[in-house]
């Protein structure tokens, strides 16, 4: 006789989620997917394409006037209905502008196109730190994802900054532990450095927390000296639980969606290796 609980997890688990992942391999089933692409009618999308307004934002990029260019795109999209928000993301996607089309996408309130909300940006600069890290891509994606949504020239109110959102002095640290000279700050807006760092400091992360994927991206987020006082204190905790117990609500679902995210690339990068039994081990006292 099931459990009045399976129905809840049966529920749940046709869900693209961090509690439908969690609730799939608890039944032992597939990671949902979801996937509704946008669907444009192509005269229509034609027509978006030559506005005036629109097309003043393409004529800004191509004369690498970025800031302007999001300035304009914004003030275009405040005045559009829902159904051409929709096609304005597929056109971001179409420009390239990863991080304008899923947040454009959000806009509408759409969540379900994945190819518009989770991008495969920046593949040579993640397959190769995963191989030289040793972590699964799928990882590096969904710290990405969730940091920068793949804008390189991202700055945070508090300074990190770039794909993966490293802090300068975070940056530096880890250009000495590499053995490399820092350049400057503004180095860490380049793909290639930015990618490395992070990767190498997630991976630095993951060690230092024996291997546990989610304490690893807590530590990403908050700091491991958090991290450390955040710990059970005499007996093991259920990550799931472990992450519920965890005072800031920013880093609560900053851990939910990198591991939900690395699922979802997993599955764009027709891999299978990480599992939410792997990406949420036992936590044990510190």
């Amino acid at each position: 006789k099931p459990k009045p609980a399976d129905f809840i997890f049966t529920k749940l688990a046709k869900e693209r989620s961090f509690y439908g992942y969690l609730s799939a391999e608890k039944l032992n089933k597939d990671y949902k997917m979801v996937n509704n692409p946008i669907v444009v009618a192509p005269k229509a999308y034609k027509r978006l394409k030559r506005q005036e307004q629109f097309r003043v934002v393409v004529e800004l990029i191509a004369v690498n006037k970025v800031m302007e260019a999001r300035r304009q795109w914004w003030y275009v999209i405040s005045k559009l209905n829902k159904s051409d928000i929709l096609m304005a993301a597929k056109y971001a996607e179409e420009l390239k502008w990863k991080q304008v089309a899923i947040y454009t996408i959000a806009k509408a309130k759409y969540w379900d196109d994945v190819s518009v909300r989770f991008p495969l940006a920046y593949k040579s600069q993640v397959q190769k730190n995963a191989q030289i890290q040793q972590l699964n891509p799928a990882i590096i994606y969904g710290l990405i994802r969730r940091e920068s949504a793949f804008n390189k020239t991202a700055q945070s109110p508090v300074g990190a900054r770039g794909l993966m959102q490293i802090m300068p002095k975070t940056g530096q640290q880890i250009a000495r532990e590499l053995k490399e000279k820092w350049k400057t700050t503004n180095s860490l807006f380049n793909a290639d450095t930015n990618v490395k760092y992070g990767s190498y400091y997630y991976k630095k992360l993951l060690n230092q927390f024996d291997g546990n994927y989610a304490l690893a991206a807590a530590a990403y987020n908050a700091g491991p000296h958090r991290v450390k006082r955040w710990l059970p204190t005499d007996k093991p905790l259920a990550a799931d639980i472990w992450v519920e117990t965890i005072p800031f609500k920013e880093t609560r679902g900053y851990v939910s969606a990198v591991l939900t995210y690395a699922l979802i690339y997993q599955n764009k990068l027709k891999k299978s290796a990480l599992t939410m039994k792997n990406l949420m081990r036992e936590v044990f006292p510190g």
